[in-house]
């Protein structure tokens, strides 16, 4: 990437204080909401390259934005996969067959929400734009 592209992206990342109120505003426990603050304050080097958690956690906002219904199903796949791979050993036997199937179940089953859910989503958008250029000329 060119150093134009570089400061471009730079500059459409939302700033720390956005990312904090963000994170301040998420239904997480305190100390989740911890260790996102600290991953908005790292940067690690990946292949010669500086990587900023702020933009780690920028790309994560704006995927579940954009996104909402296969986030969710990418978490509730997570979260099964993880309770059938607790059970005693019956877990060890379905935990590896199951999980790959239900984290593509849950990606494919979001995905198809989101792709119905857009038209709707940016009619709604419109909407909401209306009216919000409605009441600033009131």
């Amino acid at each position: 990437m060119d150093d134009d592209a570089n400061s471009l992206v730079l500059e459409s990342m939302p700033p720390k204080r956005v990312l904090r109120d963000r994170i301040d505003r998420l239904s997480v426990s305190a100390d989740a909401k911890a260790l996102l603050n600290d991953l908005l304050e790292m940067a690690i080097e990946v292949g010669g390259r500086v990587i900023a958690g702020r933009r780690i956690l920028a790309f994560v906002f704006d995927l579940v934005e954009r996104f909402p219904n296969t986030a969710f199903g990418v978490i509730v796949a997570s979260v099964v996969s993880t309770l059938i791979a607790s059970i005693p050993l019956l877990g060890l036997v379905l935990g590896p067959l199951l999980s790959p199937l239900l984290l593509a179940f849950g990606l494919a089953a979001g995905a198809i929400a989101d792709l119905k859910d857009a038209p709707l989503r940016a009619r709604v958008g419109a909407l909401e734009r209306h009216f919000a250029s409605a009441n600033q000329h009131a």
